[in-house]
């Protein structure tokens, strides 16, 4: 093949022009901009936004583009949609059929995801048109009806929520098949720093310190060990370092048949004052 007839090779040798350079980055970083708005954006997106994007944009433009065509009714004269109108009449009637009661009940048998109590204010908020208060009486009516039942199940609650358990006459039950507590004993003046803190629940260790007029340090220690009282740091309103407060636990209401603090017996008001 002649020279002249030879196609023309590109020259691939050639440098890029710096402007060409600048514009593709430029571009790149507008790119990956582009790329992280859309990112973000996808992260709060649900179907219902999608639906409502489309809905907007058949809306500015053809609207003859967008138009659904006609239903096309079957001989025996029902048509789709009144099939769907019958079965969304059926779901809402089965909707009807879980009450307030079967909602609270379910959320505290199931337990919180995070191993937390449930408030008030949180079950109210699984529901329309109930409020806090509702709750408190819905757990009353559901309590009431496992005692009349003659159920093994209560629902506990403490300073910090409500939680599902069993009545402690079917404790011996539950220690058949985990196995019996073991024995705890407890000097006197162990027995004296709970009752403090179990008719004084969140009281600091100066407050028991002051009220037995002794160092109740160790003791407090021991009985947090021994999982009767649990700790909770809590920093004072006006600053400085957290403060432990103490609270009686789970196992000791268990173990000594109570359902509640409120359970304990009465007491001379001045002997509980802190």
């Amino acid at each position: 093949m002649d020279d002249d007839e030879r196609p023309e090779q590109a020259d691939h040798d050639e440098p890029a022009n710096s402007d060409d350079a600048g514009s593709d980055d430029a571009g790149r970083e507008s790119n990956d901009e582009l790329a992280d708005e859309f990112a973000e954006d996808l992260d709060g997106l649900s179907m219902d936004d999608l639906g409502a994007a489309y809905a907007r944009v058949a809306a500015e433009h053809d609207p003859e583009a967008f138009a659904q065509p006609e239903e096309a009714v079957p001989e025996d004269g029902i048509s789709e949609a009144d099939t769907v109108d019958e079965e969304q009449e059926e779901s809402d009637e089965d909707e009807a059929l879980v009450t307030p009661e079967a909602i609270v009940e379910a959320a505290l048998f199931v337990g919180h995801p995070e191993n937390k109590r449930f408030t008030e204010q949180r079950l109210a908020s699984l529901m329309r048109d109930v409020s806090p208060e509702e709750i408190v009486l819905l757990i009353d009516q559901l309590n009431e009806s496992y005692k009349e039942a003659d159920q093994g199940l209560r629902i506990m609650r403490d300073e910090q929520g409500y939680r599902m358990s069993i009545a402690p006459e079917v404790e011996a039950v539950r220690r058949s098949f985990l196995g019996k507590v073991r024995e705890t004993r407890l000097s006197q003046t162990a027995i004296e720093v709970l009752s403090l803190v179990a008719y004084q629940p969140g009281i600091t260790a100066q407050k028991v310190q002051d009220q037995r007029g002794r160092e109740s340090g160790p003791l407090l220690n021991q009985l947090v060990r021994r999982q009767l009282l649990r700790m909770e740091r809590i920093k004072p309103p006006e600053g400085g370092r957290a403060i432990p407060h103490y609270h009686p636990t789970e196992r000791f209401l268990v173990l000594f048949g109570l359902e509640t603090l409120e359970d304990l017996p009465q007491v001379d008001e001045a002997v509980r004052e802190p």
